[in-house]
């Protein structure tokens, strides 16, 4: 199998796919056939296997490949993930974070209402638990990230659910720069206890106020400090 060697770059997930599309147009990999083992592939392209696997992962979230036991299997041909690229891209853009706010603004907001009426003891469990994490690891981004997709699970909406899943995955850049902003880490940790609380005590209205308020809190630290949604 011919697959082009990458070259150290930041954007190693995006190389991988390019270096895909190229190996399905000369015919050395087919739709349904099985990609190398991960051992070989990150030998081929040069690039070690923890950054494979991570471009693995966002591969078979696209819906580029199937994982099948142990094996990969490329179940989408070079357009769709070409098209995956381009959406990948979004997020390499440093003009994009009021789009990503009017994103979260219409869907988040109605996940915290959905939650309130459909989230189970398992659901706050998991919530209590992004929590408390933020409480023990206040400059550790993940925690939140990890609650909106507690909270998007919450909503039993697979669709929201799947697409927050990978905006969070997408703005995890914006994330980590305000995690080091003075006074963040507490502020959002009040704003996510809000929420917590308003979707504990089955208060849709509440919910919605207090997710508006905190994506409010996180326009406001936008403007405040520019510069720590760019690269």
């Amino acid at each position: 199998m011919t697959l082009e060697r990458i070259q150290t770059s930041p954007k190693v997930p995006e190389l991988v796919m390019q270096s895909l599309i190229h190996a399905m147009e000369s015919g050395a990999i087919r739709m349904g056939e099985d990609l190398p083992p991960e051992r070989d592939l990150a030998e081929t392209l040069g690039i070690g296997r923890g950054s494979l696997r991570e471009c693995l992962a966002v591969l078979e979230f696209l819906g580029a490949i199937e994982i099948r036991s142990n094996r990969k299997v490329v179940i989408r041909d070079a357009d769709y993930i070409r098209k995956a690229i381009s959406f990948m891209r979004v997020s390499n853009r440093g003009d994009l974070q009021e789009d990503f706010l009017e994103f979260r603004q219409s869907n988040e907001v109605t996940i915290a209402e959905l939650a309130c009426q459909r989230a189970t003891e398992e659901d706050l469990e998991a919530l209590e638990l992004s929590l408390r994490l933020m409480q023990e690891e206040p400059g550790n981004y993940m925690h939140d990230v990890e609650f909106h997709d507690a909270l998007a699970l919450a909503s039993h909406n697979a669709m929201l659910a799947a697409v927050i899943h990978l905006v969070n995955s997408m703005i995890g850049g914006i994330r980590t720069r305000f995690f080091n902003l003075p006074d963040y880490p507490q502020i959002a940790y009040e704003s996510h206890l809000a929420i917590y609380n308003a979707v504990r005590d089955r208060d849709p209205d509440r919910a919605k106020r207090e997710m508006g308020h905190h994506l409010d809190i996180v326009r406001d630290f936008s403007r405040k400090y520019p510069d720590a949604g760019s690269d």
